[in-house]
């Protein structure tokens, strides 16, 4: 990633991905996805956790794409 709007794209693009791959809300068929937020590591099941842990790599990347950002 060479600048901020590649980065803003990319985190836009993961974000999408990573909604995507949320579960379908069984119990309240109204609503679309659920987002788990319970549990922390090693447990994969904590979405919240995930979307962090894809923000934080994606801004290491840009930083070390980035080194005078450092």
């Amino acid at each position: 990633m060479r600048n901020l709007d590649d980065l803003k794209e990319q985190l836009q693009e993961d974000v999408m991905t990573w909604h995507d791959g949320l579960n379908n809300n069984y119990a309240y068929p109204h609503l679309d996805k659920i987002i788990c937020d319970h549990g922390h590591a090693p447990n994969n099941w904590n979405d919240m956790d995930t979307i962090c842990n894809i923000i934080t790599e994606r801004i290491n990347e840009y930083k070390n794409d980035n080194p005078t950002l450092n």
